[in-house]
């Protein structure tokens, strides 16, 4: 079997109706990031469990492609990556011509995954030969936005019976925001976000604490609205815990081809919400996020009544009440119909030997950037560490790369990642401890 991998991952722009020009700086970050989908090259594709018993000893030998472009090949990759071959869309389609020659048109022989299903996306992999089945372009856009992440935006008391069924608001007009904007500041000291009904990675949104807005931010509403775009307002709150839950929905769900759930990554977030990592345990799940995986079995079930199918990651979080400072449970707060970083992290799994757990670290390698050390710096007994990503793409070396960093001690695990990230990160183990990672 072949696997071909896309790292896509402006998919969110590629949804929106006019495009978007990204920066010098995001299109480097994709082509350093992009490589780490080979990281899926060691798991059984989902799309086994639809194929022939003669073809499932092939799914586990598959010949693994990431997809990249001509001036962003990788080198000096890591053991990690190791097998996975890093090929353009024409030698791709190189490849696909010479085995339908030799094979014949077996289409089941080659397992297809994007970052996530756009028209772009499906184009590629057309373009490379392969017959493609992807989910409608507007059931992909529906589930990766807003208005159908406020469906679900339940929050509870996790000690208590409290719950509030609309933890943000989905806004149509400057006069709705401003009501909404109000009462998250009556709800949360912090203040508040404004989300686009598309947005993702910290990006497309507002921030601030005042229930006057500048007119910077009002502007940027209404360019949303003249467009007919609507967007979600939420309290910003003190987060304890934040966790990707990853889920498989399979094209025809039925008894014997049912909603899988994959597991649980805790995040590494700063202050800002910005991801720097995951959380990688051997355990499937810890047991404080069984009310947000039940909870989102249910929108997982949702979106394939909507025509969805393929990954799907749904966060979710634990934060301090602000009225009562007690924990509650956010138990959705980011649908993403797409792979996501946590979902990638989980393939690393494999890595782990009993009572270890890996946090999988995104940070910059010049260590001149930030106050941190690189990861080949790090000093700490008791861990060890595994690069995930190359050292170079096109023959520079990278600015941004990720590592697993491992240990059965969890104090020399948080030190280990402080001195990489050399910043403030927040990192809960999903338990009922108040344990953090809260150092500079």
């Amino acid at each position: 079997m072949y696997r071909v991998l896309l790292p896509n991952l402006f998919f969110e722009d590629e949804l929106q109706s006019t495009s978007i020009v990204a920066s010098t700086r995001a299109r480097q970050l994709v082509a350093e990031i992009g490589p780490v989908m080979g990281l899926l090259a060691g798991e059984i594709p989902n799309t086994a469990q639809t194929l022939p018993q003669a073809l499932l000893p092939q799914a586990l030998l598959s010949r693994s492609i990431v997809v990249v472009h001509d001036d962003a090949r990788p080198d000096n990759v890591p053991p990690a990556l190791r097998g996975v071959e890093f090929l353009t869309i024409d030698e791709l389609a190189s490849i696909v011509t010479q085995e339908r020659r030799s094979a014949g048109n077996d289409s089941s022989a080659w397992d297809v995954i994007p970052w996530g299903w756009s028209d772009s996306a499906v184009a590629v992999f057309r373009r490379a030969g392969l017959f493609v089945k992807a989910p409608d372009r507007d059931v992909v856009r529906l589930i990766n936005s807003r208005q159908f992440q406020s469906m679900f935006d339940v929050a509870i008391d996790i000690n208590g019976t409290e719950r509030t069924d609309s933890f943000g608001t989905l806004c149509r007009s400057q006069s709705d925001v401003t009501a909404a904007v109000k009462a998250a500041c009556e709800f949360s000291q912090r203040g508040w976000v404004i989300k686009a009904d598309l947005s993702h990675a910290s990006r497309n949104r507002l921030r601030g604490t005042s229930t006057n807005l500048r007119r910077e931010q009002g502007a940027w509403l209404e360019s949303r609205f003249e467009s007919g775009e609507c967007v979600y307002v939420e309290p910003w709150v003190e987060r304890i815990s934040e966790c990707g839950l990853q889920f498989f929905v399979p094209q025809t769900v039925s008894p014997t081809a049912a909603i899988e759930f994959i597991g649980a990554a805790e995040m590494l977030n700063d202050d800002a919400g910005r991801y720097r990592g995951s959380i990688v345990r051997s355990a499937l799940h810890e047991s404080i996020w069984q009310a947000a995986i039940d909870h989102c079995l249910q929108i997982a079930s949702m979106a394939a009544t909507e025509g969805y199918f393929g990954p799907l990651g749904i966060d979710c979080m634990v934060f301090s009440f602000p009225k009562s400072n007690r924990r509650w449970l956010r138990l959705s707060h980011d649908i993403n119909g797409r792979l996501t970083m946590g979902r990638i992290a989980l393939s690393l799994r494999r890595f782990l030997e009993p009572g270890e757990t890996g946090a999988w670290i995104h940070a910059e390698t010049n260590s001149g950037l930030r106050n941190g050390k690189t990861v080949d710096e790090v000093s700490c007994g008791g861990v060890r560490i595994i690069h995930t990503s190359p050292g170079r793409i096109d023959g520079k070396s990278v600015q941004t790369g990720t590592s697993l960093v491992v240990s059965t001690d969890s104090d020399r695990l948080k030190a280990a990642c402080t001195q990489i990230l050399g910043q403030h990160v927040n990192w809960t183990p999903a338990s009922d401890s108040d344990q953090t990672l809260v150092k500079s």
